[in-house]
């Protein structure tokens, strides 16, 4: 018979280790040798598989319990121990918490998801249910973290788990910070006899250096000088998505005036927000003493400065 794999010594725990120091050397032995990090490196794909193979076991109250009783009795008989490897008696015991994908490129919605499950936990969501009863551990919850534009055009992809099967996701376009979804049967196995769990992506969304989005609203900060404020200017701006519009910036305009270009935000397939464009004052400096005496003698004429100076 072969020998029982020793799932505390891949990971470099004690039998004794609690929850979290599972987790905490799971996750720094799949970020070491995950597949993205190690591209064509047969050995370290194997050991990435040994790693997943002894988190999903040992995460598993039950299967933790059976599995230790498995290393005191390899044999089976009257002490209760089993016949058979571990993946014989558990079944395919490996996870798909491809959580720590590093691949991904600088741009497109393909490459980002190589990322998807940053993150995962077995944990579900409070009072999910099936038909077969209340939804248990084989439920994944993650987070999956969009960039700005990523988020705005949304699209489908597909990514291949470690245990080779493809999940086909879906961005809805313009998806905003904690949206979730779900993928039905996607989860891990909750037990030999009962159903697989589900997956569940909720997005967060990186902020981005121009852009300040609230819901489909989005807002931008625009400077003009004071004397553009006194007396009205235009300017031309981009929307999120690379669309130019001219902006008539009204005479008197205060610091902190919302100009709305209404319908220029995210867009949704329900609608479009829009645009929010902020102004800012910015006061010259550095003016030469024959500037100051020409905008002195017409503010002075034009009755601006009281009392005169």
């Amino acid at each position: 018979m072969p020998a029982v794999k020793d799932y505390y010594k891949i990971l470099g725990i004690s039998e004794g280790a609690t929850a979290d120091e599972i987790k905490r050397a799971y996750r720094k032995l799949a970020r070491e040798h995950h597949p993205d990090r190690n591209p064509g490196n047969a050995q370290a794909e194997e050991r990435f598989k040994e790693v997943q193979e002894a988190h999903s076991v040992l995460t598993d109250a039950e299967k933790r319990k059976q599995y230790d009783r498995m290393r005191k009795h390899p044999f089976g008989g009257a002490n209760g121990g089993f016949r058979g490897t571990p993946e014989e008696v558990f079944g395919n015991v490996g996870g798909f918490e491809d959580i720590f994908g590093t691949g991904a490129g600088q741009g497109g919605i393909g490459d980002l998801f190589s990322r998807v499950f940053r993150g995962a936990e077995a944990t579900p969501p409070p009072g999910q249910r099936t038909r077969s009863g209340m939804r248990g551990r084989g439920d994944i919850s993650t987070t999956l973290r969009l960039s700005f534009d990523q988020a705005l055009q949304g699209g489908k992809t597909e990514v291949r788990l470690p245990d080779g099967k493809a999940v086909r996701l879906n961005i809805p376009r313009g998806v905003e910070p904690g949206f979730k979804i779900r993928l039905k049967g996607r989860g891990e196995s909750a037990g030999r006899a009962g159903p697989r769990g589900d997956l569940y992506v909720t997005f967060e969304i990186d902020p981005h250096p121009v852009f300040r989005r609230t819901g489909t609203d989005v807002s931008m900060d625009v400077e003009i000088n004071s004397f553009e404020a006194l007396l009205g200017t235009t300017r031309s701006v981009e929307n999120p998505y690379g669309t130019r519009v001219k902006v008539t910036i009204p005479e008197g305009t205060q610091p902190g005036d919302r100009l709305r270009l209404k319908g220029m935000g995210v867009q949704t397939d329900k609608g479009s927000g829009d645009l929010y464009v902020v102004i800012s004052v910015k006061t010259p400096r550095g003016l030469t003493p024959e500037q100051k005496n020409v905008i002195r003698e017409a503010a002075n004429k034009a009755g601006l400065l009281p009392g005169g100076r």
